[in-house]
């Protein structure tokens, strides 16, 4: 791994050549996949789910009633989730986007992908890492699978459709 000299992101660098033969697409395909993620982030937008759409679907506190603690209580809920929401559809957005550059990437090579794509890339990035969230000790299992024996596991599906 090294650091890219425009965004600071670490890269692989050049793919190794000859060894990922099963792994070659024609780049007619990579393009027809590019345009279906194009596609699919241009319909995201476009609707309903779109974080602007989202964030324009506020209710009054008072529209949940007056007099009676449940109503503030529902209304502040009512704010959480759609904040929520709109981080999902943002992300969501992100990611399809992602895919989009990764197509790019794999047709063209890291290095011959544009310095403001690099910088894109590298701010969707950033964005997702500040979404994580390190999970909650009573979240975590007390003995994560493969972690005997050197933290990899043995390489087998975890169900019975080999998926």
């Amino acid at each position: 791994m090294r650091a890219d000299e425009i965004t600071g992101m670490q890269v692989n660098g050049v793919a190794p050549q000859g060894t990922g033969a099963g792994l070659a697409v024609e780049a007619e395909t990579l393009g027809k996949f590019k345009k279906r993620v194009d596609d699919l982030l241009a319909r995201l937008k476009q609707s309903d789910a779109d974080a602007g759409t989202l964030g324009h679907r506020r209710i009054a506190p008072a529209a949940f009633g007056q007099g009676f603690a449940e109503a503030q209580g529902l209304a502040t809920a009512y704010e959480k989730v759609l904040s929520q929401l709109e981080a999902f559809s943002k992300a969501f957005g992100d990611q399809i986007e992602t895919l989009s550059i990764g197509s790019q990437v794999a047709e063209h090579g890291y290095e011959a992908i544009d310095a403001d794509v690099k910088h894109h890339l590298a701010a969707i990035q950033r964005r997702t890492q500040e979404l994580y969230r390190e999970p909650r000790p009573e979240q975590r299992p007390a003995d994560p699978a493969g972690s005997a024996g050197g933290g990899s596991g043995e390489g087998r599906s975890a169900g019975a459709d080999g998926i």
